[in-house]
């Protein structure tokens, strides 16, 4: 069980997004480097959190998000290139060498790595969730809207059990915002919030999700300025991170990273550059 009380270790501004006033979009982590998206994909070193390099892509044109694959040693970007262009997951190695690319289509959204190192890629506005094999090839589409009525989605992270939790956030009036967990089939097995609110039990555009090795799951709900921890079955159990004690703005974007117990948040404010905080986490 991780304590109440992160400590903030480092703060870092990407270059890019400060000279350009840009929001960061997702971070990964690679053995001892960490790749910040924003307008341009920074490499950092994790530990001493330097500036190392640019990843320097021809083929990339406006990133989105990214995910890393150990077991592959290897990154996933999502590239959104421009509106009148298909867009595109590029897999690439830690030095920006271009291995893969595959299409989604119109499709908008963001991705994950499953721990058989297949990619995990929501769609916004379709609600629907796709399953690629490490070389892109498809292995499921699953439907969120039917059984489940998870409109909006945005992000999803496959369980060890096969099964996948999803957060999203409904823009309609008297929507849903709620993190749930789903079969393979869509159908719906257990959900945390409802009507977006701050209270306890309720969420306001969840945001990213981070799972431990122990089922925990970790909530960046943006609306609310707030990081929640749920158990595997998304019962409430903290607050972990919160404006008012760690001066979050929006965070938009997680990333636990276990072996070094460092948990990294993309934290973003209209109007002005992002920024990734970066906590240790205490345990119990």
């Amino acid at each position: 069980m991780y304590r109440s009380d992160p400590v903030l270790v480092q703060t870092i501004k990407s270059k890019a997004a400060t000279k350009k006033r840009k929001p960061i979009y997702g971070v990964a982590v690679l053995d001892k480097e960490l790749f910040v998206v924003s307008s341009e994909v920074e490499v950092y070193d994790s530990m001493k959190f330097s500036l190392k390099f640019l990843l320097k892509l021809k083929e990339l044109i406006l990133p989105k998000d990214i995910g890393s694959c150990s077991r592959n040693q290897c990154l996933y970007i999502f590239d959104f290139k421009c509106e009148d262009r298909s867009k595109e997951i590029l897999r690439v190695d830690p030095s920006g060498k271009l291995i893969k690319t595959w299409s989604t289509g119109d499709d908008y959204g963001r991705l994950s790595v499953t721990y058989e190192s297949n990619v995990i890629f929501i769609v916004h506005l379709k609600s629907q969730l796709y399953e690629y094999s490490s070389d892109g090839q498809l292995i499921r589409e699953i439907s969120l809207l039917s059984d489940a009525d998870i409109h909006h989605p945005y992000y999803a992270i496959k369980l060890t059990n096969g099964h996948f939790v999803v957060s999203h956030g409904d823009f309609a009036e008297g929507g849903l915002h709620r993190v749930c967990v789903v079969d393979e089939d869509g159908k719906l097995i257990k959900s945390f919030g409802g009507t977006p609110g701050s209270t306890v039990g309720q969420l306001n555009h969840p945001n990213y999700l981070s799972v431990d090795g122990k089922g925990y799951v970790m909530v960046a709900d943006r609306m609310t300025s707030r990081v929640l921890l749920l158990d595997s079955d998304l019962e409430f159990k903290r607050e972990i991170l919160s404006k008012e004690k760690h001066g979050l703005r929006h965070p938009t974007s997680i990333l636990l990273d276990e072996p070094s117990g460092r948990l990294f948040v993309v934290d973003n404010e209209l109007g002005s550059e992002g920024r990734i905080l970066i906590f240790t986490l205490r345990y119990m």
